[in-house]
């Protein structure tokens, strides 16, 4: 079944304080982190900043290589998801496929991180697009080797199954830093439906500098400080 995705943009706007919902969502357990490039035989880790457990992903996709970013772009506090990366210089459409576990769903928050950082030494910005199963989900523009980039959709998830697929588009080969999938009570955006998602622009926050996800955002939500308007989600 092929959905009719309007893709409506939205706009997510909240005060930081009123993001302080503390507790255990009950469907934390749904929660799947993709530490994109970590060797095939990586135990994981748990996140030094949200606590939630990383996996890696060669159980998810079957091509690509894994690298890590050039040692010039890891800074001191840097989180561990972003030292590695899997590309994809062979064919034109790779996929990761997900089976998200338990009852949760079916509307998920699914989120891509990607930062380039050197990691192929060729200094080289891509321009690739990202896919969700056979719907075009956005076109992910690298800007700089060290600017970490989020996309971000709310979507139906059909049949049980999750599908993240980078197409090259000749400019340059896609590549990923890590997969996120978060399970959404379906009255907290009533608009999603099985023919229709929801693609982020921004989500600020205001009243604080620091970035604000899990646990004071029991979604796993990104909050960003408030600086100035943009389309582009980035930690910089």
């Amino acid at each position: 079944m092929v959905a009719r995705w309007l893709l409506p943009l939205v706009l997510l706007l909240g005060l930081a304080g009123v993001l302080q919902v503390h507790g255990q969502v009950d469907k934390l357990a749904s929660f799947i982190t993709i530490d994109c490039g970590l060797p095939e035989n990586s135990p994981g880790y748990m996140d030094n900043i949200t606590k939630l457990r990383a996996t890696g992903d060669a159980g998810f996709t079957n091509a690509g290589t894994n690298h890590n970013i050039s040692t010039e772009y890891i800074t001191p506090t840097m989180g561990w998801t972003w030292h590695t990366v899997r590309s994809f210089p062979i064919g034109v459409r790779n996929c990761y496929t997900i089976r998200p576990v338990g009852s949760a769903g079916p509307n998920y928050l699914i989120r891509a991180f990607f930062m380039y950082g050197n990691y192929d030494g060729l200094d080289r910005l891509p321009i690739f697009d990202i896919y969700l199963g056979v719907n075009y989900w956005k076109t992910v523009n690298i800007t700089g080797a060290d600017i970490p980039l989020i996309v971000e959709v709310i979507a139906y998830v059909y049949g049980g199954i999750v599908q993240v697929c980078l197409v090259n588009t000749g400019s340059g080969t896609p590549f990923i830093t890590s997969l996120g999938l978060r399970p959404l009570k379906t009255t907290l955006y009533p608009q999603v439906n099985a023919t229709q998602g929801l693609v982020l622009i921004t989500r600020s926050s205001f009243g604080t500098n620091k970035t604000v996800r899990y646990p004071d955002d029991a979604y796993d939500r990104v909050w960003l400080p408030w600086t100035k308007p943009h389309s582009d989600q980035s930690f910089k």
